[in-house]
């Protein structure tokens, strides 16, 4: 049986030769299949309808390897391992695959906690994962309202799944796991206004739901591989927003954006806002447990959007000068 591994994963585990600028914490695996997807997110390469290479997701290679291989590191060697995040596909009997990757991992004595991030299943479905040695899932709404979700892997992409169905899915998942171990991800550069994205991360904060941030990453050969990326400036914003949500120390009220529904004022005093940006904690990965996603969203030669380790006292002051005339 073959799984996927991101090749950062592959190279902590010590199966790859590789240099990295900053390890993962989290052992990314993916279910393999030869095959595409059956869902059509316009912006993965592993969608039904994309050119895109099936051993990328996002801007990372995902070589396959042998479960037994992975499974065997992971447990004897995990390294800087501390978590196993486990991404699903739609292909026919992914179910019965995941089950067996999960099983796999329990028979040879894994310690690690696990997530998996799922595709649409019913709470039946969620209950076998958690007997399995599930400790955390995910669904990926990924778009910061309904229309969107519509035109970028909803109907208008050609699949029947709506964003009432997700929200049905995440309420099954959280009647298993707990609102607290569950999780779900937001792509910021999809079309919403940084209002919307902060409104959609205050609905889930809400429910005690962790929100994964992501900057939209252009891929080749998907539907939207001439998008251009969120703006910087834009996304620092709102990780500095979503970051005073999480802490409490502001509520969406206290936010004011201007007719473009841009964030101009974040509710506390400047001093205070000062102090929270050099602590450098609103821009490092944000998701599940000791998950930091290494260069996902862009190369490690450009500014980052989600820092996978502590920040430099150079970048911190980059990103305070980035806040002028903003703060």
């Amino acid at each position: 049986m073959k799984i996927r591994a991101s090749i950062g994963t592959a190279a902590a585990l010590g199966i790859e030769s590789l240099k990295t600028a900053a390890e993962p914490t989290t052992g990314y695996l993916m279910q393999y299949y030869s095959g595409h997807c059956s869902s059509n997110c316009a912006f993965c390469p592993q969608a039904a309808e994309s050119s895109g290479k099936t051993d990328h997701l996002s801007r990372i290679l995902w070589p396959d390897y042998p479960l037994s291989k992975i499974t065997q590191k992971l447990i004897v060697n995990p390294g800087p391992i501390k978590r196993i995040c486990i991404q699903t596909i739609n292909f026919p009997n992914w179910k019965n695959n995941l089950v067996s990757i999960l099983a796999s991992l329990k028979e040879k004595g894994n310690r690690l906690p696990i997530s998996v991030c799922c595709v649409p299943a019913k709470k039946e479905f969620f209950q076998q994962l958690k007997k399995k040695g599930t400790t955390r899932i995910g669904i990926a709404l990924d778009c910061a309202t309904p229309d969107l979700f519509n035109d970028i892997k909803g109907k208008n992409r050609g699949i029947n799944v709506s964003w009432d169905q997700m929200l049905s899915t995440l309420k099954d998942a959280i009647a298993v796991f707990g609102s607290s171990f569950t999780t779900t991800h937001l792509i910021i550069g999809l079309g919403e206004t940084e209002e919307e994205a902060l409104r959609f991360i205050q609905k889930f904060l809400n429910h005690n739901i962790t929100i994964g941030l992501f900057a939209f990453t252009p891929i080749k050969g998907t539907a939207l591989a001439e998008k251009k990326q969120p703006p910087l400036k834009t996304y620092r914003r709102i990780q500095l927003a979503k970051y005073l949500l999480e802490t409490k120390n502001i509520s969406l009220s206290d936010l004011s954006f201007n007719d473009q529904g841009q964030l101009i004022h974040f509710g506390l005093p400047l001093e205070e806002l000062r102090s929270i940006i050099q602590m450098g904690k609103p821009f490092l990965t944000s998701g599940c447990p000791h998950c930091n996603r290494p260069f996902y969203n862009e190369s490690p030669n450009k500014e980052l959007y989600n820092f996978p380790r502590n920040l430099t006292s150079i970048e911190l002051q980059g990103i305070l000068d980035s806040f002028k005339n903003q703060i």
